[in-house]
């Protein structure tokens, strides 16, 4: 299998589920001698809940992606050739469209039992639409590998109808790419805690198991102890049984030979 591959089937896993697959392929890769696939898998990125549930929508509705990739392109489009309503109605079906497929997805994350939080819609949301504003973000999209939130700063025709100087513009950028640094960076926290846990679910239920293996075998010690102990009385008092049935003969023996 190529790398692609294998990310086409890593990047479907659930985000707990993402790391130990990821290595098992990498380690099946060495294995056969190929170092270099083994290289590249062990740096495939484990997806955020958000890059996990937009891989998800990539996959499982590809004919509602396909027809936003064609709408972004229409409007950057529209937007070099500075179409004004063609870029409003465009923009228009730019909120519905990303709308109906947060919503999309979201039911996606329900059936599959990890229901998508507040920030993760939005990060989904946010990635949407960088997919329309870039050419190159929509790659990343329909590839379906992505690890986290795509960013972008948006088509003019997102923007409030009055707006105030560049000085502001400036202001507001800079204030929306923190938020969405700090978008992604709690993804990414949120994606380590989530493997985290369930280290620690599996490491606790190691030491339970070997809990229970040491109380079965103390029990078993104890158990064998005392039939060691019982054993040794019966042999203790068969030894002196016997040690009395010899000293009878003997006695018995004697007088008869008297």
């Amino acid at each position: 299998m190529s790398v692609d591959d294998i990310a086409d089937e890593l990047y479907a896993l659930p985000p707990r589920e993402f790391t130990a697959a990821r290595n098992a392929r990498a380690k099946e890769a060495r294995q056969a001698g190929d170092t270099d696939l083994a290289k590249r898998i062990t740096v495939l990125g484990k997806p955020t809940m958000t890059g996990w549930l937009t891989n998800q929508l990539v996959r499982e509705r590809p004919d509602e992606i396909r027809a936003l990739l064609e709408l972004g392109a229409s409007l950057r489009e529209a937007t070099a050739s500075l179409a004004g309503e063609e870029l409003k109605e465009l923009s228009r079906q730019q909120r519905q469209v990303v709308h109906a497929l947060v919503q999309q997805a979201r039911a996606l994350a329900d059936a599959a039992g990890h229901p998508a939080s507040e920030d993760t819609a939005r990060g989904l949301e946010q990635t949407l639409h960088a997919a329309l504003a870039d050419e190159g973000a929509a790659e990343q999209l329909a590839a379906g590998h992505l690890t986290g939130v795509l960013s972008t700063t948006g088509f003019p025709g997102d923007a409030p109808a009055t707006r105030a100087t560049g000085t502001h513009d400036a202001d507001e950028d800079e204030v929306r790419q923190a938020s969405e640094a700090a978008a992604a960076a709690y993804e990414q926290a949120q994606a380590a805690l989530d493997e985290a846990g369930a280290v620690l679910a599996e490491a606790t239920r190691r030491v339970d198991d070997l809990k229970r293996r040491l109380a079965e075998a103390d029990e078993a010690q104890r158990t064998a102890q005392r039939e060691e102990r019982e054993a040794r009385a019966a042999a203790d008092k068969a030894a002196r049984a016997a040690r009395q049935a010899a000293q009878r003969l003997t006695n018995l023996q004697r007088r008869r030979a008297g």
